[in-house]
């Protein structure tokens, strides 16, 4: 692919000669005319075919959050949010019974090496859904105006929705669910982004009991995926823990021994 700095007239579209010009990100560029190509069309060509658009059509569906979270690392490697997020969820996508399955818990919104926090067990009361969290289980720096999101995906609805952000140190965040999604499958991520515009590592907070409740009755959102995701950060937080404090015997343990 080659970018067109200053051409006669400036970029075009469409084919000229051996070659196409087109727009990509705002910027003009052209490559060589597709060549005719061997397309035996066998089921499993089709089969990956048919699985990787509706890969796309699910990112395309995500790209309020993928925006968001995958931009400085997409353009970085020169592609969009959208296509940055199949290539890091290779793992999490599967085809069965001639449709895309897809590993919620495993998926990843967002990467980079912002610090956590560890959220709580949401909780639900009538179309608003909040989760507690601690503002850093790692006990490593971290900055109280860092932002924490949540991100709630409705498979059903085919529809995805950011919460507005709030601070680190307020330890709890809400978001007002779309009457869309009342009583369907709902997916929630939680993410962090620091004031340089970098991000946490996406947490997987829950799979919620879409079942119908009693009107102004309260409930908890609990899930084997949310808990997995809270006991991960927590065996995290023990382990940090632990090495500093044998660190720290360590360097006692040298300071007094006999010379």
């Amino acid at each position: 692919m080659a970018k067109i700095v200053q051409g006669v007239a400036g970029g075009f579209s469409g084919s000229v000669g051996p070659v196409v010009g087109y727009q990509w990100r705002g910027r003009w560029c052209m490559r060589s005319h597709p060549r005719a190509v061997h397309n035996p069309r066998t089921e499993a060509q089709q089969e990956h075919r048919q699985m990787f658009k509706e890969e796309v059509q699910l990112a395309s569906r995500m790209n309020w959050v993928l925006k968001e979270s995958f931009n400085a690392l997409s353009l970085a490697e020169g592609l969009t949010p959208c296509n940055f997020f199949i290539r890091e969820n290779q793992h999490a996508f599967a085809w069965s019974d001639e449709r895309l399955t897809v590993d919620w818990a495993s998926l990843r919104l967002s990467m980079g090496p912002v610090a956590p926090v560890a959220f709580g067990v949401p909780e639900l009361t009538e179309e608003t859904l909040t989760v507690a969290f601690e503002k850093n289980p790692l006990h490593v720096r971290a900055d109280v105006h860092d932002k924490v999101y949540l991100y709630v995906y409705c498979p059903e609805a085919e529809q995805g929705y950011l919460a507005a952000p709030v601070y680190r140190h307020t330890q709890r965040v809400s978001v007002v669910l779309p009457r869309t999604f009342a009583g369907r499958e709902l997916h929630l991520w939680g993410l962090v982004e620091d004031r340089q515009g970098r991000w946490s590592e996406s947490v997987y907070i829950l799979t919620p009991d879409p079942s119908p409740r009693g009107e102004g009755e309260d409930a908890s959102l609990t899930s084997p995926s949310s808990r997995a995701s809270l006991t991960r950060v927590a065996r995290e937080a023990r382990e940090a823990s632990t090495a500093r404090k044998a660190s720290a015997a360590g360097a006692t343990g040298e300071a007094r021994a006999p010379e």
